[in-house]
């Protein structure tokens, strides 16, 4: 499985309580050549889909830095104001185009940041007027030593731009924080307070190409959420993070979930819509697809549709809650995380979360079924037919009906590779 990683400062107000944190893209190979728009991109996937921005940040705002080419692209604009607040990098270059896509997040809400500012750096958006479309401003405190030019810009600044609240970055000895606070400073950031704090998890793999699928699937005047539903079931990757999503403070619903087709239906056309075409970016920057799929990944789709063919014999009203209870059923291992704690982030209906916490049940004894014929342990699998009542032609033909299912979902996989 995929390790992902990103960083988190926070920031202070004058009273040196909380105000927020920046999120920080991170990688366990540090050489690496450095790639800011696939940086930005990793760590909105990583704060809002692996780890959780509730996990993450709570309630409190999230600074983001965005590169020129992504502002360009109007990211930013997949996501509603209040989730984040857009850094813009000190080297983006003020181009007539670049003016306007400002100016229009300006007008749409979004809150913008200005990073590493200088004096020289103020002066040069000040002369193309565009300081006033701004919320905040970070001075840099280490390419200003001086004292006296930090206040002075700092007068500046709210002289002319009383909205603007001001950022003091990279401040690392009391004495900054004092002086920083004297001048007007609202808040503070750098290692005086806390280095950046690394936050790690893991990701199920997927397949970029589903991603191309998707997007041109769901972008057809008329869009068919059952199809869509039942491409997204296909790809353990893409179901997880649907449903981790799905209860996240942003979008969490009151109703638990119990089947993919329903978290389709709740999140919407445009949700699906925007993190499709974020995942997209994101594997199109890494040119990295996916081949084949991990065996734990495949034991998944095994173990997702042997419950459902059984079930479906069984108690067909269950078939979907059955489906899912095979298909997560190998996150603890996949994730490295407890059970407990996935199953907290998905809103899972209780039959499923009983089953997969094997309290007893009809779906625990459908799920130790699949789970036996899988590992080949005859005395399980004899147990349970008996006990449930089925024959030994019915649960074979089942689990011939999933391998082949499981050989198809690879085998499109690999057709759209190629």
């Amino acid at each position: 499985m995929n390790s992902v990683m990103l960083a988190k400062q926070p920031i202070l107000d004058r009273e040196r309580h909380l105000y927020g944190y920046e999120l920080l893209y991170r990688s366990e190979q540090p050489t690496e050549e450095w790639n800011g728009d696939l940086a930005t991109v990793e760590v909105m996937i990583n704060a809002f889909l692996n780890i959780g921005m509730e996990q993450l940040a709570g309630e409190k705002p999230v600074f983001i830095n965005f590169t020129d080419n992504l502002i360009t692209q109007e990211l930013a604009r997949q996501f509603s104001p209040k989730d984040l607040i857009i850094e813009l990098l000190e080297d983006i270059t003020l181009t007539e185009e670049m003016k306007e896509k400002i100016i229009l997040l300006s007008h749409h809400g979004y809150r913008l940041a200005l990073d590493d500012v200088t004096s020289e750096l103020f002066l040069q958006w000040h002369k193309e007027k565009m300081i006033s479309y701004l919320t905040y401003i970070k001075v840099d405190f280490l390419a200003i030593t001086s004292h006296e030019e930090r206040a002075k810009l700092a007068k500046v600044i709210q002289a002319l731009y009383p909205h603007i609240t001001l950022l003091a970055e990279k401040v690392e000895t009391m004495e900054d924080f004092k002086a920083a606070r004297e001048i007007g400073f609202e808040l503070f950031q750098g290692y005086f307070f806390m280095k950046p704090k690394v936050m790690e998890s893991h990701e199920i793999p997927s397949n970029y190409f589903t991603y191309v699928q998707l997007i041109e699937r769901i972008n057809r005047k008329e869009f068919d959420l059952l199809q869509i539903a039942e491409i997204i079931q296909k790809d353990l990757s893409l179901s997880y993070k649907l449903l981790k999503l799905i209860n996240s403070p942003a979008y969490r619903r009151v109703e638990r979930i119990n089947s993919i087709e329903r978290a389709v239906v709740l999140l919407g056309q445009k949700e699906i819509k925007k993190w499709l075409h974020v995942l997209a970016l994101r594997d199109s920057l890494k040119q990295n697809p996916i081949n084949g799929a991990d065996v734990l990944v495949k034991s998944s789709y095994y173990r997702a549709k042997m419950c459902e063919n059984i079930a479906e014999m069984l108690v067909p009203e269950y078939k979907q809650e059955a489906f899912l209870v095979g298909y997560f059923s190998q996150l603890p291992a996949i994730l490295r995380q407890p059970l407990d704690r996935l199953i907290k982030n998905l809103s899972l209906e209780e039959t499923i979360e009983h089953a997969l916490k094997e309290i007893p049940g009809i779906l625990t004894d459908v799920y130790h079924l699949a789970v036996a014929f899988e590992r080949v342990k005859w005395e399980e699998v004899d147990f349970y037919i008996s006990k449930l009542n089925l024959s030994k032609e019915d649960v074979a033909n089942a689990y011939q009906c999933a391998n082949a299912w499981v050989l198809d979902v690879l085998k499109e996989e690999l057709h759209t590779i190629e």
